[in-house]
């Protein structure tokens, strides 16, 4: 006859020992993959807005280029570059638009103080256009993302060219 067995030497784990463990598992492994999206979707603003600077930048180059987009006299306000800025080369569903157009009236510095170049200068300085082009205009260029979240300005100053 063979010896019986006794079942109390026998190591295992109970029931609830697996559910903590299943439960500690779940727990870090959500936290884990919450971080991964985090980090996924900041990764993408980041490109976003990356890209957007780069076509504000680029747009900026392509309005100072008077090979590209030639200085012209008319005082036609923004659209008058526009229509060179829309032939930039540039990623998909990115736009490019100029703000403003901000023309200097040939006032000479002021002969004490500082000379600013500001958006607050006196108005006899820049202006909107009353008449002739001195030969001074002051750009802002807005770019945006295809989603309408990221914005970025820049500022330019194009100058006649004799």
């Amino acid at each position: 006859m063979a010896p019986i067995r006794e079942l109390r030497g026998e190591e295992g784990f109970s029931l609830p020992e697996l559910l903590v463990t299943i439960v500690i598992v779940g727990i870090t492994f959500v936290a884990i993959l919450s971080g991964l999206m985090t980090t996924i979707a900041v990764s993408a603003s980041h490109r976003t807005q990356a890209t957007t600077d780069s076509v504000a930048r680029s747009a900026a180059e392509w309005v100072k280029d008077n090979t590209q987009t030639p200085y012209r006299t008319t005082c036609g306000g923004p659209a008058m570059y526009q229509d060179k800025l829309d032939n930039m080369p540039r990623p998909p569903q990115y736009t490019a638009t100029i703000q403003t157009i901000q023309y200097w009236d040939g006032a000479s510095a002021p002969a004490t103080g500082t000379y600013t170049l500001s958006p607050t200068s006196p108005s006899h300085i820049l202006q909107a256009c009353s008449g002739a082009d001195k030969g001074l205009q002051w750009i802002t260029i807005k770019a945006s993302s295809p989603d309408g979240q990221t914005s970025e300005t820049v500022q330019v100053i194009k100058r006649q060219i004799p």
